[in-house]
């Protein structure tokens, strides 16, 4: 049995009351020190050159634990909203790698090839126990769940989605004509995409096991009282709406409904079909990402408050700056709301940690 632990329990209740859209007087806030670079965090990927093949054997968790828990330790001296824990490493794109992309080093980040497949190469894929990537995936899985021991979860990595892997399998601007040209064998394609991620998701609960009931997604600290799921669509911010209607939305319906709880991650070059995400009833939280050049907070409020009037969880995730939290605070409910920082260290923690005070006492 987990030592008990009444930060964390106060953290989950949170979250409950998040998921039940309670009452409250302020939103659920978190700080994500050194999210964008998640490579960093690892001391023994460091010998990986850049420009280099990474294959699933160079990857090995037990050589990454102690990296893991000096980052939990560091997480928890944020003193937030959000749960801390862990995940199989986040800047690999594991289901590239299932799927039998190469994955290779660049810089601080790690891009899968385009494979470019025939039809008959796609249809004739098959997630089996025997794929080393799922293999090597799943043992970081394991491995991670027992250091944590009921101290962390060991929650769902960035996992990317339908449209993202259907460009990866027939090479993006293949995929896009493809849609056009051979709309079955593309959406034929994409079940085959939404299949192996609903099937790696489900192994991944199945090995971590729940933690306080729960299960969780590592990258926005956001726990759910049942099985969770993340969805992305980054590659739609090229498909017209009636592509994505046609070809992709099916598959994002099919995925969020084949969990209890589900999250979709969007940036802000995507909400020109936030509409049509919105018709995805089944996907309960939309994260959305203030990135850097795109999009500012007052461009992107009108998409936010559209999620919050048609009833749906909102969560907030960038470099927010004081300015950001007083506007969100006048034109946003706390309801239902999270709202994640992204700093590069605890000094500038605690200089959001001030800047809210006045803004959301307590």
């Amino acid at each position: 049995m987990p030592v008990r632990d009444p930060v964390l329990e106060k953290k989950l209740s949170r979250f409950r009351d998040f998921w039940d859209r309670k009452p409250v007087k302020r939103p659920i806030i978190g700080i994500d020190i050194g999210g964008w670079f998640p490579f960093q965090r690892f001391s023994s990927l460091s010998r990986i050159t850049d420009g280099a093949q990474i294959s699933p054997e160079q990857l090995s968790s037990g050589e990454c634990l102690s990296d893991y828990e000096k980052f939990f330790q560091r997480s928890l001296a944020t003193e937030d909203d959000l749960v801390k824990g862990a995940a199989p490493i986040s800047a690999i794109p594991w289901m590239e790698g299932v799927l039998g992309a190469r994955l290779r080093r660049n810089r601080d980040s790690v891009w899968a090839d385009e494979r470019r497949l025939s039809w008959d190469d796609i249809f004739s894929f098959d997630l089996t126990d025997k794929n080393p990537w799922l293999c090597r995936y799943l043992s970081f899985v394991k491995d991670l769940s027992e250091q944590g021991r009921g101290r962390y979860p060991v929650g769902l990595p960035i996992l990317r989605g339908v449209a993202d892997l259907f460009g990866m399998l027939r090479g993006h601007s293949e995929a896009l004509i493809d849609c056009i040209e051979e709309p079955e064998l593309s959406r034929k394609a994409c079940a085959v995409c939404a299949d192996a991620l609903t099937g790696l998701v489900r192994q991944h609960h199945g090995t971590a096991g729940d933690f306080y009931g729960g299960y969780y997604i590592e990258q926005y600290g956001i726990w759910a009282p049942g099985p969770f799921v993340r969805l992305q669509e980054d590659e739609s911010a090229v498909y017209s709406p009636d592509l994505y209607v046609r070809i992709i939305q099916d598959f994002d319906r099919k995925i969020a409904a084949s969990f209890p709880y589900s999250l979709i991650h969007l940036h802000s070059a995507s909400l020109f079909l936030l509409e049509h995400f919105l018709d995805v009833k089944e996907i309960d939280v939309f994260e959305i990402n203030k990135d850097i050049c795109e999009m500012d907070l007052p461009q992107m409020m009108p998409y936010l408050k559209r999620i919050q009037e048609a009833g749906r969880l909102l969560y907030v995730r960038g470099p927010l700056t004081r300015d950001d939290y007083r506007l969100i605070s006048r034109e946003l409910s706390p309801e239902g709301l999270v709202l994640q920082t992204v700093v590069q260290n605890l000094e500038e923690a605690r200089e959001v940690h001030e800047a809210l005070n006045g803004i959301y006492p307590g």
